[in-house]
């Protein structure tokens, strides 16, 4: 027969704080804080001043000049608002008052309009019939 002798098992893993508290540790998580900090710091500076450096570089483009019907002092011609009056009064067959008129912009086209007018038409107070 033959006895198999064990010898006591040993943890694979063992967790203690000796390593933080002797040599280096503690000295080398703060030193690595700093540097990354500092990392951090130079990146927010660079992103800062970046534009202020290539700003000479760069030549803005010029405005294309749109011909508009608009007059020097910014009113539209008498037969214009005429046209528009008279569209507007054909439209809406009840009485009105044209508040403001004004073109449209680069950046308006006829999808944002047409959301825009059935969002002003939704908040439109209905009157009822007095019968």
């Amino acid at each position: 027969m033959s006895l198999l002798a064990q010898e006591e098992s040993k943890r694979l893993i063992e967790f203690s704080l000796a390593p933080l508290t002797e040599e280096h540790g503690i000295p080398m998580a703060i030193m690595g804080i700093v540097v990354v900090f500092s990392a951090l710091v130079l990146i927010v500076v660079f992103i800062t001043v970046l534009p202020r450096l290539v700003a000479p570089f760069i030549q803005p483009e010029p405005a294309p000049q749109a011909a508009s019907p608009l007059a020097h002092d910014d009113e539209l011609p008498e037969e214009i608002l005429v046209v528009i009056a008279a569209a507007v009064a054909e439209a809406l067959d009840r009485p009105h008052r044209i508040v403001k008129i004004r073109g449209l912009g680069a950046g308006e086209s006829a999808w944002s309009l047409e959301g825009r007018m059935k969002h002003h038409m939704s908040h439109r107070i209905q009157h009822r019939d007095p019968k």
